[in-house]
């Protein structure tokens, strides 16, 4: 328990001795919108107590106000049906400040999670397709709902379901068949995988505007898809080949973000035990425990319209098993392999109904699946003249994302250092992840890389360049590490500023818990942000280094301490820090 949430203890439990019954909880407690109303408000208008107290919530507020006395509150006030703690600022000081350099890097961390396994499935790029800015999206929110998870305790596993068999897969081989001399040529062992997968990418558009144009094309492209499932030698070779090339383009981009996978699991694993889960469950069987699915039309269907939601197709006409059906062996597959508490699918908002029926008839099938598997939904990632569309050819590829951004970056001269590559890629990937991540994942982003690298902004470079900046004035200074072995008097810490920062870094461990029970990182960053406002507007009104010595080793203390927890926050959204910028 962090040192505000013992303080909401005793304030609670000496507000239930007074009204004989335990009343409040800790979650009563909320912030004033104001510092300058109080450190901690508690409003009196849904407590029970009104009832027993035969009093209105003003009266309560002002019941209660006159009869709490306690040592780490310096002020009550009762305002109408609120009761406001102002909170002893050197009490505070004291506790806040020592309890971050203490913990360190564990700070805002818990053991809640208690080491139950979580299984967070993310990325899901699909062989022989571009890794596009919608990849990014899933791909960086995945990561950092895994670190927060962790952070509180829970034992992550990361996985990633990847499409490798499949119509857009026959469709590619197709393409690759019809440019058969650039096939040979760029698989030579010279070509670099950029040059691998812009061929891919351009055998994609061909196969699918063909399937689209010409019957005959989509015949082939049909029969090619029956090959590639039936693993038809001829076929074969060049589809692992070109896997191949997708699986090593990705694993590159996973590096470059940071990401390290426990699991990948491919279609083309699954499909079979799907379709055998699907076939095990139709409505012929004689059991009705097994009665899941039906034959329609000559394909067999799972009848969501009698559940309130749509009938799908889980092996269709023919004899093919669809995404659905795929899921059932990927679920099956899972839970024996890790018997997860959750399993959380970080997938966009498109497939909303789609996961609504599968769970559905998952839970038909698996009725322990009803209480693991959840659908972490995102909004899209657009391109300023339209939906992306891989098909089209059109997308906004994730690398190039990253390096345009990476170019601005140093055009502006934001990594003007000896250490300029290093420090510019950790500062274009902060741009890339913070810009993500700062928008709640109901947001529909429309990424913007000027306003990305702002260092005046709401972005990764400004958080970033806070840190640098206090890193720069502490760098060779090792008094604020005196505060942990009791030698800095941090009741010197009067001022207003400092207060409402010490008060900003306090909340940290409460806006980690609540980023976590959300699967939500933009509340994170959000805090971040404020912080590192406060921050900037202490370190131009304050003097740090020049103040009268034991103030200066103070406020060295304090700024270290905010160090430490703008570190412990970027690191949760996956974001280095840097020394210089």
């Amino acid at each position: 328990m962090n040192c505000i949430d013992k303080i909401k203890l005793d304030i609670a439990e000496s507000i239930n001795k007074i009204l004989k019954k335990d009343v409040i909880v800790l979650s009563d407690f909320v912030y004033p919108p104001d510092s300058k109303m109080g450190d901690l408000s508690l409003p009196c208008f849904n407590f029970k107590n009104s009832l027993q107290l035969k009093k209105s919530p003003a009266e309560i507020s002002k019941y209660l106000k006159d009869k709490l006395n306690m040592p780490a509150v310096q002020a009550i006030v009762s305002a109408g049906p609120y009761l406001n703690f102002n909170l002893n600022k050197a009490k505070i000081a004291n506790a806040v400040i020592k309890e971050i350099i203490s913990q360190g890097d564990k700070y805002g961390s818990s053991k809640i999670g208690k080491k139950q396994k979580v299984m967070v499935e993310f990325a899901h790029p699909n062989t022989h397709k571009a890794f596009h800015i919608g990849h990014l999206r899933t791909a960086i929110t995945g990561e950092s709902v895994s670190r927060i998870l962790e952070s509180l305790g829970f034992q992550i596993i990361r996985a990633n379901y990847q499409g490798d068999v499949g119509p857009h897969v026959a469709k590619c081989i197709w393409g690759v068949q019809k440019l058969k001399d650039e096939y040979e040529a760029v698989s030579q062992d010279h070509i670099s995988i950029e040059a691998k997968i812009k061929f891919l990418s351009k055998a994609y558009v061909l196969g699918s505007d063909n399937y689209d144009k010409d019957q005959n094309a989509k015949q082939e492209i049909t029969n090619l898809n029956k090959e590639i499932y039936n693993q038809k030698e001829a076929t074969k070779i060049i589809y692992e080949n070109t896997r191949a090339w997708s699986l090593e383009y990705f694993d590159n981009i996973y590096k470059t973000l940071g990401i390290k996978f426990d699991r990948l699991y491919f279609e083309s694993e699954v499909f079979e035990k799907g379709k055998e889960l699907v076939l095990n469950y139709l409505e012929e069987n004689s059991a009705p425990s097994r009665r899941v699915f039906k034959r329609s039309n000559g394909a067999i269907i799972f009848e969501g319209e009698k559940r309130g939601l749509h009938d799908r197709v889980f092996i269709n006409s023919q004899g093919f098993p669809t995404y659905e059906a795929k899921e059932l062996g990927l679920a099956k597959l899972q839970i024996s392999e890790y018997n997860p508490t959750k399993i959380i699918h970080v997938v966009a908002n498109e497939q909303e109904e789609y996961f609504k029926v599968l769970f559905c008839a998952l839970g038909k099938i698996f009725p322990k699946t009803k209480d693991i598997e959840e659908h972490l939904s995102y909004a899209m990632v657009d391109l300023k003249n339209g939906k992306m569309s891989s098909r089209k050819g059109n997308v906004v590829l994730g690398e190039w994302l990253i390096n345009q951004v990476r170019e601005k970056i140093i055009k502006i001269g934001a990594c003007n250092s000896e250490n300029e590559e290093k420090i510019s890629e950790k500062v274009s990937l902060g741009a890339v992840k913070y810009f993500i991540l700062k928008n709640n994942t109901n947001k529909k982003i429309l990424f913007d890389i000027n306003e990305s690298i702002k260092l005046s902004g709401n972005s990764g470079p400004y958080l970033q360049y806070a840190y640098v900046r206090i890193y720069s004035i502490i760098n060779g200074v090792d008094k604020y590490s005196l505060a942990e072995k009791g030698e800095t008097n941090l009741s010197l810490l009067k001022e207003q500023k400092e207060h409402n920062l010490i008060m900003q870094a306090a909340k940290y461990p409460e806006v980690v818990l609540k980023a976590g029970q959300n699967y939500d990182p933009s509340e994170i960053a959000k805090y971040l942000f404020e912080l590192c406002k406060l921050f900037n507007d202490y370190y131009h009104a304050i003097p740090i280094l020049k103040a009268e010595k034991e103030i200066s080793k103070a406020r060295l203390a304090l700024i270290g301490a905010i160090s430490q927890v703008i570190k412990n926050g970027l690191n949760l959204l996956g974001i280095e820090t840097v020394d210089s910028m």
